[in-house]
C-alpha cells in the first residue's frame, strides 16, 4: 500500500497496533487470508503423525470424526536472541508484546484493519470537501467484514477479542445473531460506518 510502510507507533491515533510494526508487513504475512484457500493436502494420517510446515500459512489436520489433540509450537532462530542488546530500550516491550506469533482469522484480521483504516481516515483524510469519498471507504471497509463473516460465522470471535473493545466486540454478536435478516444486517453496517465506538482502537475511542 501507498504509505503502508509508516510506523504505526508513530501516531496516537495508530499505536494500538504498533505490534504490526507498520501495515504492508502485516500485509505481507496474512493477506493471504483475503484469499480463498488456494489447496488441501490430501494426506491419510495416522495417530501420532508430526507435520512440519513453515510459517504464515492456514493450517489444519486431516478430516476425522475421531477425538485429536493439536499441538502447535514457534521456533524462534538462535540469532535473533543473540542479536538482542540489553541496553536496547525496546527489547522489554517486544518481549512483553511478542511472547508468541501472532494468529489471526480473517475476520479478526479485517477488524483490526478496519479499526486502523477508520481512525487514519478520521484523523489524516477526513476534510470538509473529503467527507463523501471517507464515508464510502469505510462502507467498503464493512461490507467486505460481513462477507468475511458470513463466509465464517463463528461466535468463537467474541473470545478473541479484548474486553476493552466493547463496542466492536457487542457490533459483531448482534451481526452473528441477525446474519441472516438482509435488513438487520444492513442496519448494522450503517451503523458500524457512522459510529465513533464500534470500529476504532480503545486509545481513539477514550481520547
Amino acid at each position: 500500500l501507498r504509505h503502508g510502510d509508516r510506523k504505526l507507533n508513530s501516531k496516537w491515533h495508530t499505536k494500538y497496533f504498533a505490534f504490526w510494526n507498520t501495515i504492508n508487513e502485516q500485509l505481507l504475512c496474512f493477506g493471504k487470508l483475503y484469499q480463498p484457500v488456494a489447496y488441501q493436502l490430501g494426506l491419510q494420517t495416522e495417530p501420532g503423525t508430526a507435520l512440519l510446515a513453515g510459517g504464515n500459512e492456514i493450517h489444519a489436520g486431516p478430516p476425522t470424526t475421531e477425538s485429536r489433540m493439536f499441538a502447535f509450537a514457534i521456533g524462534i532462530p538462535e540469532e535473533v536472541i543473540e542479536g538482542q542488546h540489553e541496553d536496547d530500550d525496546s527489547v522489554e516491550e517486544d518481549e512483553e508484546e511478542n511472547d508468541g506469533e501472532v494468529q489471526y482469522s480473517p475476520v479478526l484480521l479485517h477488524i483490526d484493519f478496519c479499526c486502523l483504516l477508520f481512525s487514519m481516515l478520521d484523523y489524516e483524510y477526513n476534510k470538509h470537501d473529503n467527507e463523501d469519498p471517507v464515508r464510502e471507504a469505510k462502507h467498503f471497509l464493512v461490507d467486505v467484514l460481513i462477507e468475511l463473516i458470513i463466509d465464517y460465522p463463528m461466535r468463537a470471535y467474541l473470545l478473541q477479542i479484548n474486553e476493552d473493545r466493547v463496542g466492536v466486540r457487542t457490533w459483531l454478536e448482534n451481526t452473528l445473531d441477525l446474519l441472516e435478516n438482509e435488513q438487520a444486517t444492513n442496519d448494522l453496517v450503517a451503523e458500524a460506518v457512522n459510529s465513533d465506538g464500534i470500529l476504532y482502537s480503545p486509545d481513539v475511542i477514550k481520547r
